[in-house]
């Protein structure tokens, strides 16, 4: 590993090393009834690991974490395509996509009980709801950033749709939809989590609440470090790297 590399990699050790340590002194000046320590919420959340129906929480709201992902993700994409399209449709999408934006999650998680029932369903839709207005206006927005004599040569050269689509549009906002993705994917995650927790009896939501109903404060802060540890999994694992990618594909390197 060259010297760069170690760096970028060192960098964000250094940070998570500096909030273990807060962590830590900071349970040493309350009870552990309110702030356990680092070390007793580590050892419950490896006791947790052992044992199968953690993996089976995980797995649950992963598959609707990524279901509501893939959903706004296609669905925003197509949507601020659409907007960019004219001005008409800008206007008609837009106030669409405010209140989407500023209905609260809760009000999300009620409607979304009343019209598809308590399990997979509410989550999922919460997650969509809390998703794609940051996909539909990257998109749309982004698509105005496009320099405008790529299209004029593809209207002069008498492109088609679909290779202005495929070879001008989605490649020039590839940048601006993997920044989009990475908060798309993380407003989801925190918003399905909480979401099974009032509307499903699987999952880390439910697991978390449990948690925290039966006074069991260890499991609270293990489940809530597996989370945690799940997210930066999602961020350094899959999107910086493919953002990263993507990045060079578009500086040719």
């Amino acid at each position: 590993m060259n010297a760069p590399r170690l760096q970028a990699a060192l960098i964000p050790l250094a940070g998570v090393t500096g909030l273990v340590i807060g962590w830590w002194l900071l349970a040493g000046q309350v009870p552990d009834s309110i702030l356990p320590g680092p070390g007793p919420v580590m050892s419950h959340l490896l006791s947790a690991l052992s044992e199968a129906a953690i993996w089976k929480d995980t797995a649950l709201t992963l598959t609707n974490v990524l279901a509501a992902f893939l959903i706004a993700v296609v669905g925003g994409t197509l949507l601020g395509l659409w907007s960019a399209s004219s001005a008409v449709v800008e206007r008609l999408l837009h106030p669409l996509v405010v209140v989407i934006e500023a209905a609260p999650t809760i009000a999300w998680l009620v409607l979304a009980i009343l019209w598809l029932g308590l399990g997979a369903g509410p989550p999922i839709l919460v997650g969509v709801s809390m998703a794609l207005p940051l996909i539909v206006i990257a998109t749309s927005h982004g698509l105005r950033e496009i320099d405008a004599g790529l299209l004029d040569m593809a209207h002069v050269y008498g492109l088609s749709g679909w290779t202005r689509l495929t070879r001008i549009l989605l490649p020039s906002l590839a940048l601006t939809l993997a920044g989009a993705a990475s908060g798309a994917l993380s407003v989801a995650w925190r918003g399905i989590i909480m979401a099974e927790a009032f509307s499903a009896s699987h999952g880390l939501g439910p697991s978390l609440w449990g948690s925290y109903l039966y006074g069991e404060i260890h499991d609270v802060y293990a489940v809530i470090l597996w989370i945690i540890l799940l997210g930066l999994a999602l961020e350094y694992l899959l999107v910086h790297p493919a953002r990263t990618l993507i990045g060079r594909r578009l500086r040719h390197e």
